[in-house]
C-alpha cells in the first residue's frame, strides 16, 4: 500500500488498510478519537444525551474549574475574548441580515493567490489549522497566467 499523508499531522506514513487515515503519533491519534465523537455527537442522540449528563455531573462537582483555569492561563483568556469579539460581530452581521461572505473571520478559507509561479503536478493539499480531510488534486498552469 502506498504512503499516504496522516490527516492530523500531514506526515506520510504506511496505513495498515484502507481505511486508516491517522498515523500512530498519539496528538494524531488524539485528533482521530475527537473527531469520532464530534461525529458521534451529531449522529447519535442518545450518546450525546449520556455525554451531557455526564458533563454536567462533572461541572456541578467542579463549580470554580473554569474560572481558575482563566485565572492560570490568562493569554488564553484574553485570546478567546478576542475571538469571541469577532463571532459576535459577525452573529450580529447575520442577525441584522447582512451578507457576511465578505467578512473575514478567524480563519480564511479561500486564500487561493499562488506565490510560486509555474506550479504544476499533483500534490496532497493537509491542512494545518483547520480541521478538514486531506484533498489530492493535480494543478495544471495555465499558459500566460501571471499567477
Amino acid at each position: 500500500m502506498d504512503p499516504i499523508p496522516c490527516l492530523g499531522c500531514g506526515i506520510f506514513f504506511k496505513p495498515r488498510n484502507k481505511l486508516q487515515g491517522y498515523c500512530s503519533h498519539p496528538d494524531c491519534q488524539r485528533a482521530r478519537k475527537a473527531l469520532w465523537q464530534r461525529q458521534k455527537l451529531a449522529n447519535d442522540p442518545e450518546y450525546a444525551q449520556s455525554q451531557k449528563l455526564s458533563n454536567n455531573k462533572w461541572l456541578a462537582n467542579t463549580p470554580n474549574y473554569w474560572k481558575d483555569y482563566r485565572s492560570r492561563n490568562p493569554e488564553k483568556a484574553a485570546r478567546n475574548r478576542v475571538f469571541q469579539r469577532i463571532r459576535n460581530r459577525a452573529k450580529a452581521r447575520t442577525d441584522k441580515g447582512l451578507d457576511t461572505s465578505r467578512h473575514v473571520g478567524i480563519a480564511k478559507m479561500d486564500a487561493r493567490k499562488s506565490l510560486i509561479n509555474g506550479l504544476s503536478g499533483e500534490f496532497w493539499l493537509v491542512p494545518m489549522i483547520a480541521k478538514m480531510d486531506a484533498v489530492k488534486i493535480f494543478i495544471a498552469a495555465i499558459p500566460g497566467d501571471p499567477g
